[in-house]
């Protein structure tokens, strides 16, 4: 299993995504994500640190830009038994920590090694081409409560009754 973070940066009514760059062994080639990347090995541990440097280094490294206090919002399991993808050889299983920003410091770079950073409309969002578990990770952030859950593909197809939610209300962890 792999770990790793991603952000969603949100300002005046756009979510900062990245287009990225087609290339092999890449579940996300040529789809709009939000940026975020793989824990590296320093970064992993019991203590929520090392998550939150890692959004931190990862946005900044793909965008340029550097968020100012994100909160953990989720905790995703991409659960890619199943799955079947055309351009990533050897899937794994990736356990993702969520977290959602509205204040950052920089300029937006016109490319990184991943692909183009930009602004998009929110309401633009879901007309984008990305993976379907990245659609409900956004549906599932817009709710505004924090979440653990699993997005499940059969195949090629999102698996509706392996894909789920749990909303997690009063926990002392998470911060709103």
């Amino acid at each position: 299993m792999k770990y790793g973070t991603i952000s969603y940066l949100f300002s005046n009514g756009k979510l900062l995504m990245i287009k990225k760059l087609v290339r092999e062994n890449d579940p996300n080639s040529g789809f709009y994500v939000s940026p975020g990347g793989k824990l590296e090995s320093f970064e992993k541990g019991v203590n929520i640190k090392g998550r939150l440097e890692s959004v931190i280094r990862e946005i900044k490294e793909e965008t340029g830009l550097e968020l100012i206090n994100p909160k953990l919002k989720g905790i995703i399991l991409f659960d890619n038994f199943e799955r079947v993808f055309e351009n990533w050889k050897n899937s794994e299983d990736f356990l993702v920590y969520v977290f959602s920003c509205e204040r950052y410091k920089g300029r937006l770079k016109k490319k990184s090694d991943e692909g183009i950073p930009m602004w998009v409309d929110e309401h633009k969002i879901k007309d984008l081409p990305q993976n379907e578990g990245d659609k409900k990770m956004y549906e599932w952030i817009k709710k505004g409560k924090p979440f653990v859950g699993v997005i499940k593909h059969k195949d090629k197809s999102l698996d509706e009754q392996g894909t789920f939610v749990d909303v997690l209300n009063n926990s002392p962890y998470y911060k709103s």
